[in-house]
């Protein structure tokens, strides 16, 4: 994971061993570490403030006595992503579930392709895992195979599904599994939705009818790591149209960037519950700031 940013900061960490640093100097090894920063999908206000910072705390502790320009910039990057990433860890949603009011309803948002449907499945299995019962809400009426995907995920997974046929109204749906839920005494109802492309007004009219019929205890974005800044593009959409309770970034073991969870941290400021890891239902992991950072950069 990472490869890319975590090179980027890897050169730059050369280029400051093998210089004498001028203010010249300095500021050139820095621009190029911002330019390889936004290249990695990192947005422009956090590269300038990373950089900015980078260079000033050189500048002021360079010359302390055992001390080398590489090792202050690493902490001083590591200390700055901490700041900005800590305040938006959240707690796993089985935790959440257990201590809520019953049945918690997800409805899970995110245009087609994020892993949405897939992340579904892993959430409830976390949640079975828990010794908690989730139920399923083919709320998607609209893709092709939609239904079809989700069902076979509750087959496997052994938990119980709520759908209709194709064209059915999505609320009508959710409301049927809510219902059911509150009738069989489930703990939680995770609703798939369809994957609304953000500039389709009429689909995001039906998205908030869903939203307003129901009542969600939560709604959860599911981005694509891969599609870099179109994940942000998307969560400002749906935030202005729906509104968004939490984020999970789907696919970053694939992602050789990284740069789409800090534009997201700073730009969209929601909490982010769970990093998609991979393909199994195990490979779902709560983000933690450390944990990401440790991942992003180069060793010290």
């Amino acid at each position: 994971m990472f490869e890319r940013t975590r090179e980027a900061i890897e050169r730059f960490k050369r280029t400051l061993l093998s210089r004498q640093l001028g203010r010249k100097e300095l500021e050139t090894a820095v621009d190029e570490l911002g330019f390889s920063l936004i290249e990695n999908e990192v947005a422009v206000d956090v590269v300038d403030s990373i950089t900015s910072l980078v260079a000033e705390k050189i500048s002021m502790e360079k010359v302390e006595r055992g001390r080398r320009a590489d090792e202050i910039a690493l902490r001083t990057l590591r200390e700055h992503l901490l700041t900005l990433l800590e305040p938006l860890e959240a707690e796993p949603l089985e935790y959440v579930i257990a201590r809520s009011s019953r049945p918690y309803i997800v409805v899970f948002l995110g245009i087609n392709g994020t892993g949405k449907t897939t992340t579904i499945a892993k959430i409830a299995h976390a949640i079975k895992k828990r010794g908690l019962k989730p139920i399923l809400a083919a709320a998607d009426t609209y893709r092709a195979g939609a239904i079809e995907q989700l069902l076979e995920h509750a087959t496997a997974l052994r938990v119980d599904i709520v759908s209709q046929r194709y064209d059915a109204d999505p609320a009508a749906v959710a409301r049927d599994a809510i219902e059911r839920a509150k009738a069989k005494s489930f703990d939680a109802v995770l609703i798939d939705t369809a994957g609304r492309m953000h500039t389709k007004r009429n689909l995001m009219e039906e998205l908030r009818k869903i939203v307003r019929v129901i009542e969600p205890d939560e709604r959860m974005l599911v981005v694509d790591a891969l599609t870099g800044n179109d994940a942000v593009l998307q969560a400002r959409e749906f935030e202005r149209e729906v509104g968004i309770d939490s984020v999970t970034v789907a696919k970053i073991d694939a992602d050789v960037r990284g740069g789409v969870i800090i534009t997201l941290a700073h730009e969209i400021k929601k909490p982010i519950r769970y990093l998609g890891v991979g393909q199994r239902y195990e490979d779902l992991v709560p983000f933690r700031a450390r944990w990401f950072i440790e991942n992003l950069l180069p060793r010290a």
